[in-house]
C-alpha cells in the first residue's frame, strides 16, 4: 500500500476511534420534540494552512482532467468546507427519516461529493456518470460489513448504512480517489457549506458535547446546554500546525 495511503488511512481510524470512543452506541430513542431548539454556527481555520500537493493523476487523463483536492476546502472568511458537526451524547429526540438515500457519485475522476452525513437506517446510492470503470470500496473500522462495488458507466449500487462511524471510501481504479460518510444513530448532524457555516435543528433540551470532525484537521469539541428553544450559536475554529494531526 502506498505509504500516503497508509498514512491517511491511520489518521482516519484514530479519528474513528476517538469518536467511537465517546459513544455508547446505545439504541437511539426517536420521540416527539416539542420547542426544541437551534444551534447553528461556523467553523473556520487560522494561521498558516498547509499548501496542498497536486493529485497525481495517472490513468484516464483524457477523462480526469483538472480533479480538485478537496482534503482541506477554505472558503470565504476562512470558512472550513466539509467539515462535519454532530451532536454526541444524544439518546432521544426527533426521528431519523428512514429510507433516505444519499447519492455518491463518479464525476470527472471525483467522489461527489466529497463529504456528507447520514444516520444508520438510511441508504447510500453509489452512481457512475463517468464514461470508464470506477470502484467503490468502502473501509469501516468497526461493525459494518464492508463493500467493494465495481461501477461501469451508468450502473448504480445502493447499500444500506447500519453502523455508527466514519466510512472512508476509496476507487481502488483511480487511487487519488476518496471520500467519506460520517454516520450517526441521530438525525443532529450537518456539513458545514462554503462559508463553513452549519445548522442543526430541533434540539430538545440538555447537556450534550457539540463536537466538529475534518479529515485533514482531526476533531474540537464544545460542551452545550441547551435550553427549550433556544437559539445557540456555536463556533469552531482549527489551528492547523505543520506535521501535526489532531
Amino acid at each position: 500500500m502506498d505509504t500516503r495511503l497508509t498514512a491517511s488511512f491511520g489518521l482516519w481510524l484514530g479519528l474513528f476511534l476517538t469518536l467511537s470512543a465517546s459513544s455508547t452506541f446505545a439504541a437511539y430513542e426517536e420521540v416527539a420534540v416539542s420547542n426544541g431548539a437551534t444551534i447553528r454556527g461556523t467553523v473556520k481555520v487560522q494561521g498558516q494552512l498547509p499548501k496542498l500537493p497536486p493529485l497525481q493523476i495517472s490513468k484516464y487523463k483524457e477523462v480526469c482532467r483538472d480533479v480538485p483536492n478537496e482534503t482541506l476546502i477554505v472558503g470565504p472568511s476562512q470558512g472550513l468546507r466539509y467539515a462535519v458537526v454532530t451532536l454526541e451524547g444524544i439518546g432521544k429526540g426527533k426521528a431519523v427519516e428512514r429510507e433516505v438515500q444519499h447519492e455518491l457519485d463518479n464525476v470527472k475522476c471525483r467522489f461527489a461529493p466529497h463529504v456528507q452525513a447520514a444516520s444508520v437506517g438510511q441508504f447510500v446510492l453509489l452512481k457512475n456518470t463517468d464514461p470508464i470503470l470506477h470502484t467503490a470500496h468502502a473501509y469501516f473500522a468497526s461493525g459494518q460489513p464492508h463493500f467493494n462495488v465495481g461501477l461501469y458507466p451508468g450502473r448504480t449500487s445502493r447499500k444500506p448504512l447500519v453502523t455508527p462511524g466514519v466510512v472512508k471510501i476509496l476507487c481502488e481504479v483511480h487511487p487519488w480517489m476518496s471520500a467519506y460518510i460520517i454516520v450517526t444513530e441521530h438525525p443532529y448532524h450537518a456539513v458545514t457549506d462554503t462559508y463553513g457555516e452549519y445548522l442543526i435543528s430541533d434540539v430538545p433540551a440538555g447537556s450534550y458535547r457539540l463536537r466538529t470532525w475534518h479529515e485533514s484537521l482531526g476533531t474540537e469539541d464544545k460542551t452545550v446546554e441547551v435550553k427549550p428553544g433556544a437559539a445557540l450559536n456555536i463556533d469552531f475554529v482549527f489551528n492547523p500546525k505543520p506535521g501535526v494531526k489532531k
